[in-house]
């Protein structure tokens, strides 16, 4: 029994590892393997590549994974952080402010800076910074300025309420609510 290519049909000679028609690589699969198909032997005329697995998928699964994690890390440290600047930045609306009168609202800028506002009137009276999870006050109010401030803090009611204690005593704490 003959072998023929399965590229262009021409019989292979025993012992021939290459069609002498088209040079198309031939093995032979074995005697047990042959299959007989209208007249010709199933004998394997070319190496069969298979295309090794793409990790395409396994690489875009870790990717999707990591960003997935690294945004939930951002957000917890935003909302739990408890040094994180953006939770300060914005109007705040003093609820008692010690041993002061001012009603209104402090608005902490992205900048640094601190204004207080009331009515619709905001005027700038200094900047504020955090350092070692403290926030730190410098007033310049009416060109007299008041040496740096540094207070310890806490959130609550969700982050809506700003606690500022301030370091002469309880009674002038400030706490402000979004």
């Amino acid at each position: 029994m003959g072998r023929y290519c399965v590229d262009c049909g021409t019989e292979i000679k025993e012992g021939y590892k290459f069609c002498l028609n088209c040079g198309t690589k031939t093995e032979y699969e074995g005697q047990a393997n042959n299959q007989t198909t209208q007249g010709n032997v199933g004998y394997s005329t070319q190496q069969i590549n298979t295309p090794k697995k793409s990790n395409k998928k396994l690489i875009i699964t870790i990717a999707a994974i990591a960003a997935i994690l690294m945004v939930i890390i951002v957000v917890l440290l935003v909302v739990l952080g408890g040094n994180s600047v953006g939770r300060f930045v914005g109007s705040w609306v003093v609820l008692s402010g010690g041993n002061s009168t001012f009603s209104g609202s402090l608005i902490f800028e992205s900048n640094g800076d601190l204004k207080a506002g009331n009515q619709g009137a905001e005027m700038t009276i200094g900047k504020w910074t955090i350092e070692e999870n403290k926030i730190c006050l410098e007033f310049t109010i009416i060109e007299t300025e008041i040496p740096k401030i540094c207070c310890s803090y806490s959130f609550s009611n969700g982050g809506n309420t700003l606690t500022i204690f301030v370091p002469t005593g309880e009674g002038n704490n400030i706490v402000l609510t979004r």
